[in-house]
């Protein structure tokens, strides 16, 4: 999804700065498979004349060399599983066509991005055997349900936002409070918002009129504005940093229920084809949905023995 309206982001979340954008398609979660692992026991990753090299080691030792990245797959796949939970709890389901349609998407692009690679008379299944050294069957399988779970990510992340007590605003993003007083007058005088922030918001939300994301319910600065404001009426300013902001409430809709998961389900099929997901939207879910179920990284973090990671 696209970076959109970051720095009305920041204030929207009260936060020095925003979870990071989803990565592309999220990684579906693997069946268990295999013997299991009883809790303490140790597993291993390799045998080394008689000698065994563990999952911790390996884990100590990528989580030195690449903690961001250790960081961002352990994040990524907890919300994985977040997902779920919350289609479950929303009643959220992805119509059949769309997932079989996902499902071949993924396979063609990846036929496009092994004959783009410049390997000539290659298929994508000899591809994968040998340069990368995979099972194409497991792996296609991996792709295929990683774009399953792209389009119920989405459809989770709406449903959220039509449940939960929204605000559908726009905004002037201002770099002076003389500029601020300046517009509030041409306000006044009957110059439209839409206008104005055309002309004077400094943000990339001015090409749309001012239009960002809807600001869900929150103590954050900007949230507070948008849920006293009267709808139709201006708020602000609100200080960014060195900038200044005055927001228009464009509305503020009924929050929809999940047991009306029908509804709800058309509702959320028609707002994205009219808007798909934005960040600040996932932004906004994402920070929700880990206070609303309990997340326990004890494990992971007994794995790394003296290594924490926060």
């Amino acid at each position: 999804m696209p970076v959109a309206h970051a720095s009305v982001c920041l204030l929207l979340l009260g936060l020095g700065a925003c979870a990071g954008p989803r990565s592309g398609v999220l990684v579906a979660p693997q069946e268990a498979s295999g013997p299991t692992v009883e809790a303490g026991e140790p597993s291993f990753v390799a045998h080394i004349a008689g000698q065994s090299l563990t999952t911790a080691e390996l884990l100590q030792s990528w989580l030195h060399r690449d903690s961001p990245g250790v960081r961002a797959l352990l994040d990524e796949l907890i919300l994985e599983r977040l997902i779920v939970l919350e289609s479950i709890r929303l009643g959220v389901r992805v119509d059949p066509g769309l997932r079989k349609a996902a499902r071949r998407q993924a396979l063609d692009r990846l036929d496009q991005e092994v004959a783009a690679s410049g390997v000539s008379g290659m298929g994508s299944d000899e591809f994968l055997r040998q340069r990368l050294g995979l099972n194409p069957g497991p792996y296609k399988e991996r792709i295929q349900r990683q774009a399953e779970l792209d389009l119920l990510a989405e459809r989770v992340v709406r449903a959220w936002l039509l449940c939960t007590p929204h605000a559908q605003v726009r905004v002037i993003v201002l770099e002076t409070r003389e500029q601020v007083s300046e517009v509030r007058a041409l306000l006044a005088a009957g110059e439209s918002f839409d206008h104005l922030a055309r002309t004077w918001s400094v943000d990339d939300s001015g090409a749309e009129g001012g239009r960002v994301p809807p600001v869900v319910r929150g103590r954050a600065p900007l949230a507070l504005v948008a849920f006293e404001t009267p709808v139709g009426e201006v708020g602000g300013p609100v200080r960014e940093g060195d900038r200044w902001l005055l927001m228009r409430v464009d509305a503020r809709p009924a929050p929809m229920s999940p047991e009306h998961s029908d509804e709800l389900s058309r509702a959320v099929e028609a707002s994205l084809l009219q808007r798909p997901i934005e960040d600040p939207e996932y932004w906004q879910w994402k920070a929700a949905v880990v206070l609303e179920h309990e997340v326990d990284m004890t494990p992971f973090l007994r794995l790394m023995g003296d290594v924490a990671l926060d």
